[in-house]
């Protein structure tokens, strides 16, 4: 009888409960679960950059095509009367497309007289780029010698009389026809001698 008592007091001792924790322990933190990510800190695009409708992200306006501009020579009748080198006439870009979009450069303006002669567009240095919203235009002065005695090359013309001309927005490669029409938008022609056309600037207008 007296091994069967030490057997069980033996048997209690190894089975004895853990010592209780300190007061104030730090509790253990739980090991991190594989494959989560922390949480993403948004960022605001930085002042005056546009975003494109519909993207993700800040992105400048994308620009103008030949899908959205509308394009017209506008014959231009009457010099003003403050400015020592008046336009002939006006290349005129409308944006009728169905999103703002962005003029940058100088289009790919030519004049062609039937398959001969041909007046092009030149321009120089590098225009401030123009947004233009959905129903707005830019205007580009065009100034040529006519075949009035007015302009340096009227003493030597070849003559260019044409109701259109082709035009490539800038950055673009699609050719379109913008028809000659006078300020009341009726079609006519413009006489250019010489071969080349000076352009300005595209403004906003």
């Amino acid at each position: 009888m007296l091994l069967a008592g030490l057997g069980l007091t033996a048997c209690g001792s190894g089975s004895a409960a853990a010592p209780p924790k300190p007061a104030g322990a730090a509790p253990v933190s739980a090991a991190p679960i594989v494959g989560r990510s922390e949480p993403r800190t948004s960022v605001s695009p930085p002042a005056g950059t546009a975003a494109a409708a519909g993207s993700s992200g800040s992105q400048t306006l994308p620009r103008c095509s030949a899908q959205d501009l509308r394009w017209t020579v506008v014959r231009l009748t009457e010099a003003a009367a403050d400015e020592k080198d008046p336009a002939n006439a006006e290349l005129v870009a409308v944006d009728s497309g169905s999103r703002d979009c962005v003029l940058a450069g100088y289009p790919t303006l030519e004049f062609h007289l039937g398959k001969g002669p041909e007046a092009t567009g030149v321009g120089k240095g590098s225009p401030a780029p123009v947004t233009l919203g959905v129903g707005k235009k830019a205007v580009i002065a065009l100034r040529y010698s006519e075949f009035n005695g007015k302009g340096p090359d009227t003493g030597n013309c070849v003559l260019v009389t044409a109701g259109a001309a082709d035009v490539v927005a800038p950055g673009d490669s699609t050719e379109v026809r913008a028809p000659v029409v006078d300020r009341a938008g009726r079609p006519t022609q413009v006489t250019i001698c010489g071969d080349e056309v000076r352009m300005s600037p595209p403004v906003a207008r």
